[in-house]
């Protein structure tokens, strides 16, 4: 039996070693499972909507323009914000869960902003606690030793009662997925990103729902990565990067976006945590939030993006940190990279060049301004 993860950190193997190394992980997942625990302060109705957001629609613009949806039967249907129907399909055995506990929720027109903001926490025993390396939005990661490796463990929630008292261990199957040799060199739909400015993960586990056969809905993630040593954020603000350090980091991070966008893959959470460092190397992480083009089920296998129609079309991601998120998902066009400020510019500065307030006479002066472009318009 084998002892140690050895062949964890392996760019590929074997179908003999990929066997051995899952079976060591599964073991690893059934005792780790019942130590995570939530809150969550959201309701079923939300995990509903929510669902809908996973859905693959055939159409991918449809993920952009419903604003409404509704459950009939065994059929779901999304509506556009004049609550045209835009789209019907089959229900999920997620759904049908949630609509058998729930019977007035069918039947019902629900909107698409009406999930409620999470103020949940994670109730953890102490051990965990002092393996916790960050924690935010959907996502908390952990430090862990496998072996002789040392890795991060990130936890990645698609479902808000994951792990809560309503929704345990007891009640969820996983499939653990790894590199394969075999997979690369036969099928090229099987590869992954590898490359010097993208965190490796090491093995992903998705997380189902335990009556669902056909695992058609994931419903989160325990993804074991590559450990990094120090984030870009940390490092910006208290000023420990000097200029060629700062030049070499924004070097890698357009290396990294180009290549993930030459294998199909456009990042759009460029937040500073989201860039760490490795022996001085920067490393793109955190690929909840992207666009994928390439089809390739290895890519979500892998943890490297998600299944539904949202993650298809950019204009759909209107999610993200609002500072670092382009204009299309603010709702307008373009492609800036704030990023770039706080790289070269010190930490105060940067805010300031971005988000300075402005004074009630600039208001004013801007208030002129906008009247008179709008006359001109209205009289043109």
């Amino acid at each position: 039996m084998l002892t140690e993860f050895c062949f964890l950190a392996a760019l590929t193997l074997n179908s003999d070693e990929r066997a051995i190394l899952r079976n060591e992980i599964d073991e690893w997942v059934k005792c780790f499972l019942p130590k995570l625990e939530r809150e969550s302060t959201r309701e079923e109705k939300c995990r509903l909507v929510a669902s809908v957001e996973r859905h693959e629609f055939g159409y991918d613009w449809d993920a952009v323009t419903w604003r409404f949806c509704k459950f009939v039967g065994k059929t779901g249907f999304i509506f556009d914000d004049e609550k045209e129907e835009r789209k019907k399909f089959k229900i999920t055995s997620f759904q049908k869960k949630i609509l058998r506990r729930n019977p007035s929720l069918k039947n019902v027109f629900f909107g698409r902003s009406e999930i409620k903001e999470e103020t949940g926490f994670w109730k953890l025993n102490d051990e965990l606690k002092k393996k916790i390396i960050s924690e935010g939005g959907e996502a908390i990661i952990f430090l862990e030793n496998f072996g002789n490796l040392e890795a991060a463990v990130r936890i990645h929630i698609f479902d808000a009662f994951l792990f809560t008292s309503n929704f345990g261990a007891n009640e969820l199957k996983w499939k653990t997925n790894l590199i394969s040799a075999e997979d690369k060199n036969e099928d090229d739909k099987a590869v992954v990103p590898i490359h010097e400015n993208i965190v490796q993960n090491y093995a992903n586990i998705e997380l189902f729902q335990i009556d669902d056969e056909n695992e058609e809905d994931c419903l989160g993630w325990i993804t074991i990565l590559e450990k990094c040593d120090k984030n870009v954020r940390a490092e910006l603000k208290n000023e420990n990067l000097d200029l060629e350090e700062r030049k070499k980091i924004a070097k890698g991070l357009k290396n990294g976006f180009d290549y993930l966008k030459k294998v199909g893959i456009f990042h759009f959470d460029k937040k500073l945590e989201n860039f760490l460092l490795l022996g001085g190397v920067v490393k793109l992480c955190d690929f909840g939030l992207v666009r994928e083009l390439s089809g390739r089920k290895s890519y979500r296998q892998m943890g490297y993006c998600r299944r539904g129609s949202k993650f298809r079309n950019s204009i759909a991601l209107f999610s993200g940190s609002p500072v670092f998120s382009n204009k299309n998902q603010l709702g307008n066009c373009g492609d800036e990279e704030n990023y770039f400020y706080f790289l070269f510019c010190d930490w105060k500065t940067s805010w300031s060049l971005l988000y300075r307030p402005i004074d009630e006479n600039e208001i004013k002066i801007i208030d002129k301004i906008i009247q008179v472009l709008k006359c001109v318009f209205d009289n043109y």
